[in-house]
């Protein structure tokens, strides 16, 4: 399959990822505020829901025999040591960034300053990551060896259904450890929602609205990466690992190209400088951007009234440097390691749930004792919860920022033809021309169709 094909079908799938997420607040750090400020889980079930199906359909995937059982793990991540720690301490970052990987998304395209700040701190926490831990705890190492305390990446006893070997035929158990993963999820999701029936007094919504039915919409998109992929490289869907390349973007112009092979060991010569998940992210923000500006929810938004704005945007930052250190020692995400994980069947997303879980938990008990102490300090209540810009009486933010990130994802696609020969691990020419004219293509895409939403509302902006 050529290059723009793939590159293709995760730009458009990213796109229409973010608008659906924009339009639900996909976020488990708004889930986890919900259901432990006020017993509100819609969000959580939601996320679990499509975390149910998708482990269910790639079990019967497997079962069916449409996708061959090695596909399901080969490039998956090993579990270890490395994955509980790395997978707490992501959880923990992720509360006081203020975003999970899908949130701080599409709450960036939303207008979200602090999720932008947290994007920042991510990149800062992956070059911190990629010297001085990456080596210092030998994790390239500890990922390619079993050992007692880890399962290398790729093994085949990292996917349950190898487990049963020998009581089931490997397709049987796929299907039967896909039902199981699916059972026990919505378990927990269900008594989520008992809970929320019994504090709302018996809510009923739209059958649309229905975290039951949005949550297998969002289990679809990772079956539809999982079956695209399948027998062509890791198809369980991934965030981190391109955030934290975009390092390479920023610092490649000024001579500083941290994946060269002139460069001390570290994680950057590792990894390609783009995949297919490079376009997923870029475009899960254009789409919410772009939705938001379709829907008037644009604005270039502050943190709350009530809260010390600068103090919320230090601990923003500083959460994305936590995350980033987090997942990539654990070699994945809300998306890569907790979604993929438990949708790939295996013991990576089992650990990886373990660690992630009280993560969260330590991660918002920390942030309301950190953002409580910082917002005493104010002494006078701020009146501002957005900034406008405008042109006479006209707000243009959404316009501007519209413009920007174009620009950002042509520059991505003029860098990417730039500088892939300094680079330790290289790109075909033809995979660079290609995905080059895919992400400069999007980005004339997202200005076109952000223009005609912001005409389109006549220039009114977002309600405030």
């Amino acid at each position: 399959m050529n290059p723009w094909v793939d590159a293709a079908f995760y730009a458009v799938l990213g796109f229409l990822f973010g608008v659906l997420a924009e339009r639900t607040t996909y976020c488990i750090v708004v889930a986890t505020h919900q259901v432990m400020g006020v017993k509100y889980s819609k969000v959580y079930e939601m996320i679990l829901v499509g975390v149910a199906v998708s482990s269910l359909l790639t079990g019967l995937l497997v079962a069916s025999g449409l996708v061959p059982a090695v596909d399901a793990y080969f490039k998956v991540p090993g579990a270890g040591w490395y994955t509980l720690l790395g997978s707490f301490v992501f959880g923990f970052g992720i509360m006081l960034g203020q975003g999970c990987m899908v949130g701080m998304l599409w709450k960036a395209g939303q207008g979200y300053l602090v999720n932008w700040l947290e994007i920042a701190g991510m990149i800062v926490g992956t070059v911190i990551f990629a010297f001085p831990v990456f080596d210092g705890l030998n994790l390239n190492w500890w990922w390619h060896h079993d050992t007692s305390l880890s399962i290398m990446n790729g093994a085949p006893r990292n996917y349950v259904p190898n487990l049963l070997d020998g009581l089931l035929s490997l397709r049987a158990a796929a299907a039967l450890t896909g039902v199981i993963f699916f059972a026990g999820i919505m378990a927990a999701a269900l008594w989520l929602r008992h809970n929320r029936l019994a504090w709302t007094g018996g809510e009923r919504g739209k059958i649309w609205s229905s975290p039951y039915l949005l949550g297998t919409v969002f289990g679809l998109f990772m079956v539809a990466s999982f079956v695209f992929l399948a027998g062509r490289g890791f198809n369980y869907l991934g965030v981190t690992t391109p955030v934290g390349l975009l390092g390479e973007y920023l610092t490649a112009p000024f001579g500083g190209v941290l994946g060269s092979a002139s460069m001390p060991s570290n994680w950057f010569q590792t990894v390609g400088i783009a995949s297919v998940f490079t376009f997923f992210i870029l475009m899960i923000l254009s789409g919410a951007m772009v939705s938001a500006i379709w829907r008037g929810t644009f604005s270039i938004r502050l943190p709350a009234r009530n809260t010390n704005a600068a103090a919320e945007m230090a601990i923003a930052f500083l959460g994305g440097v936590i995350l980033a250190i987090g997942a990539r020692m654990a070699q994945g995400c809300s998306v890569g390691g907790f979604w993929s994980g438990l949708a790939a069947l295996s013991l990576f997303g089992l650990v990886f749930t373990l660690g992630f879980i009280p993560g969260t938990i330590a991660g918002y008990y920390a942030y309301v004792a950190m953002s409580s102490a910082a917002a005493s300090r104010v002494k006078t209540i701020r009146q501002l919860s957005s900034i406008e810009l405008k042109v006479g009486s006209v707000d243009v933010s959404g316009l501007v920022a519209a413009v920007l990130w174009s620009v950002v994802l042509g520059a991505v696609g003029l860098e990417l033809r730039a500088f892939n020969s300094a680079l330790r691990v290289h790109m075909s020419p033809a995979a660079v021309s290609q995905w080059s004219t895919v992400m400069e293509v999007a980005a004339v895409a997202v200005l076109l169709l952000a223009v005609v939403g912001w005409l389109r509302r006549g220039s009114a902006g977002a309600p405030r």
